[in-house]
């Protein structure tokens, strides 16, 4: 698969070199970096342990609406699976009360804390303290779900482009996905303001994503939350051929990679 890492790099290079920003609200005084999310998430699992508000949701509704849609759209049964951002497991906890049955399922998360909670109540998973971006797997899944790692990518990466980060978010997801990745991201149409007042968390605008993923065979659904928009989109097009990002129509739309 044909990566698109370089062309963000040459196109930002010139802001790797700035400081992080400092948190106001989720790590209030401390950089926006993978370390302090990782130990805001890890207070998160040690507080709320097995309840939904360890994933830092205000509404379960919005947690479960995302495991809802994706059961809606693919079959995981006797699929590969791998779950980026798992928090404490409770995507597993959902497969099985619906009885479904991946062949295998993977986590990766960076809290600790809430990796050592999808390893206590779901032995069966193979689950990872660590940091997708860096983290080498050794084998390729069916699936890839990333169930509200957008949000969170002032964390992975404080000084790119909102637009950016989300674009290497999905390009680092096709490279371990055979069949398909399903996302999901906070609507910035419900929060006009997210971005001028510095909140830590990333909202898109639907069309926006629906840019980026120009040419693939997608299915983007607010219906099931205003907040909360979800997507599942498939490696491969309407063709059957490997879908690639249109860096030309990015580049026009958005403006992203000038």
């Amino acid at each position: 698969m044909q990566h698109i890492h370089s062309h963000l790099r040459n196109a930002s290079d010139h802001k790797d070199e700035i400081e992080p920003p400092i948190g106001k609200y989720l790590v209030p005084g401390e950089l926006l970096s993978p370390e302090s999310l990782a130990g805001y998430y890890n207070s998160n699992a040690l507080e709320a342990k097995t309840n939904y508000d360890a994933n830092d949701w205000a509404d379960p509704a919005q947690m479960y609406t995302q495991f809802s849609f994706v059961l809606e759209h693919v079959n995981l049964n006797g699929k590969h699976l791998l779950d980026v951002g798992s928090g404490n497991g409770l995507f597993f906890g959902y497969l099985d009360e619906k009885h479904v049955q991946p062949e295998s399922r993977t986590a990766i998360d960076l809290a600790e804390e809430q990796i050592r909670l999808v390893q206590e109540h779901y032995p069966g998973v193979n689950a990872i303290a660590g940091d997708f971006f860096n983290y080498e797997f050794e084998q390729t899944f069916d699936v890839v779900t990333l169930f509200g790692v957008a949000p969170c990518l002032k964390f992975m990466f404080p000084n790119k482009s909102r637009l950016a980060a989300l674009l290497r978010l999905l390009d680092r997801a096709m490279h371990y996905a055979r069949e398909a990745v399903a996302f999901s991201f906070l609507n910035q149409n419900c929060y006009e303001n997210a971005e001028s007042e510095g909140y830590e968390y990333l909202y898109f605008y639907p069309e926006e994503v629906c840019t980026l993923l120009s040419g693939a065979k997608y299915t983007l659904s607010t219906s099931h939350n205003d907040l909360v928009t979800n997507v599942l989109f498939y490696t491969h097009d309407h063709a059957g051929d490997p879908f690639r990002f249109n860096l030309n129509r990015i580049d026009d739309q958005l403006g992203l990679l000038r």
